[in-house]
């Protein structure tokens, strides 16, 4: 039987937060690889963004499919811990995926206006929550 206790709906809510903000990143990577397949010269980006995009979601695949093994097999008490490191795990994905996405649209003056034009309060807006 699994315990809910105030920590425990902290993980989850974290756990939420940081998953939301993942499915974020994945429709934007979608749509900045539409957006730059659309112009031949940007072709090496958008290859660059699938990549990225592969990454993201295989990434997530493994981390998530692990913890649930994990969590299956843990005690009640190793249970929150494992919680928080999955979450610290996602997070740490995140930021990757943000440092690469900010290399990228250095690199790439129609990327960097394009998602300039986007809403960037997508960004930001749940990790406060987390920090």
């Amino acid at each position: 039987m699994k315990t809910v206790n105030y920590e425990s709906l902290q993980a989850e809510q974290a756990w939420m937060i940081v998953s939301d903000q993942l499915q974020q990143r994945n429709n934007v990577l979608a749509k900045s690889i539409s957006h730059m397949e659309r112009n031949p010269t940007d072709l090496p980006m958008a290859s660059r963004l699938i990549i990225l995009r592969y990454h993201l979601k295989m990434s997530v695949r493994q981390l998530t499919k692990d913890a649930r093994q994990k969590l299956h097999t843990k005690q009640s008490a190793d249970r929150l811990a494992e919680q928080w490191r999955h979450v610290h795990q996602l997070l740490f994905l995140l930021r990757q995926i943000d440092m690469e996405l900010g290399r990228a649209t250095d690199e790439n003056n129609t990327l960097r206006v394009w998602l300039e034009s986007l809403d960037g309060r997508v960004y930001r807006s749940a990790l406060v929550h987390l920090n």
